[in-house]
């Protein structure tokens, strides 16, 4: 592989991991942010999503097809890096080596994640937040599987931002890049926030009461 192509894939690989894998990410913090409001919202947009026209194709061309060629080429990347984080302690270091680490933790979390629910069918017909609760609460180990998952998930999509716009020279000089970091931290910490209430609200909330009902 020239160096040329090299650079054009590699800069794929960056503009993927925000459109439209970012893209979708955000959507899915989105509708697990819909728990907050009330289990029957949730689970009538969950109802709405998965029974989308063209949705086999839309997730084969949207996802499915920009998520592999993200983690093949992200796994690639990873072998390739040389990683000195204990040599050179300074933070992006630091963040470069977490960014390979939670690669891997997040490739092995979704693929996980998408076999096991698809094999559950957790989502067919109606009571997918009872039936969601129930799967959560099956096992501490599970839980705790989630909220690892969904942390190294959310760091990775960050941080990943932050990196796009470096190499893609939005962001240029010192300061800039400071300034941006801040803010793609700040996005960590909103949407880790969003993910475990999500999960706190799956997990404690055993019943859908209808939203109209809760208004009264």
């Amino acid at each position: 592989m020239t160096d040329q192509n090299h650079f054009l894939i590699r800069k794929l690989h960056s503009l993927l991991g925000l459109f439209p894998v970012g893209a979708f990410f955000f959507e899915h913090t989105l509708t697990n942010s819909f728990t907050l409001i009330g289990p029957d919202l949730w689970e009538k947009w969950c109802w709405c999503l998965h029974n989308l026209p063209f949705k086999v194709p839309i997730e084969i061309l949207f996802i499915f097809i920009p998520l592999a060629f993200h983690a093949l080429y992200g796994l690639w990347i990873v072998y390739v890096a040389k990683n000195n984080a204990l040599r050179y302690t300074y933070w992006r270091n630091w963040a470069f080596y977490l960014q390979r680490i939670t690669a891997l933790i997040t490739i092995v979390f979704v693929t996980w994640h998408v076999w096991a629910l698809k094999a559950a069918e957790l989502f067919v017909g109606s009571g997918g937040f009872v039936n969601f609760h129930n799967y959560l609460t099956s096992s501490p180990a599970l839980l705790a599987i989630y909220v690892v998952g969904w942390v190294a998930a959310v760091f990775h999509f960050s941080n990943g931002i932050w990196g796009f716009l470096a190499s893609w020279g939005i962001t240029v000089g010192p300061r800039a890049q400071s300034y941006a970091y801040v803010a793609c931290m700040l996005v960590f910490c909103l949407f880790t926030a969003a993910g475990l209430a999500a999960l706190y609200q799956l997990v404690t909330v055993s019943t859908v009461t209808p939203l109209y009902s809760m208004m009264y």
